[in-house]
């Protein structure tokens, strides 16, 4: 069975079998921390009743709700207001050419420009 509330756990020793052994004890048996964890290190546990000994398993942190930290990132504010300037779009560049069999391209596309503008 494993226990609701996550516990903290202070490691006191490392046994001979290489095991991390918490310094707390709970209802007279021994708590064996994870394998990773050295002396000194406390944790933030939920313990497994294993019948002898209690074994401890790293508290899932994601199941709690933390609030929303701002981002940290480049300024981006003035990015993209030069689009919306009505000077910036009164010059256009287009030149109307001879095609190779003497015809003008671009009049009628010019016109066509021309009237969807209005």
């Amino acid at each position: 069975m494993v226990s609701p509330s996550p516990t903290t756990v202070t490691v006191d020793r490392i046994s001979n079998g290489g095991n991390a052994i918490a310094q707390e004890r709970l209802n007279g048996k021994t708590i064996h921390a994870p394998a990773s964890a050295e002396v000194g290190d406390t944790l933030e546990v939920k313990l497994v009743d294993r019948g002898r000994y209690f074994e401890a398993r790293l508290a899932d942190r994601l199941d709690e709700v933390h609030p929303r930290q701002p981002s940290v990132g480049p300024n981006t504010s003035d990015i993209g207001k030069d689009l919306l300037n009505p000077g910036r779009n009164r010059k256009h560049s287009y030149s109307v050419s001879k095609s190779i069999t003497g015809e003008t391209i671009g009049q009628e596309l010019r016109g066509w420009v021309a009237s969807r503008k209005h």
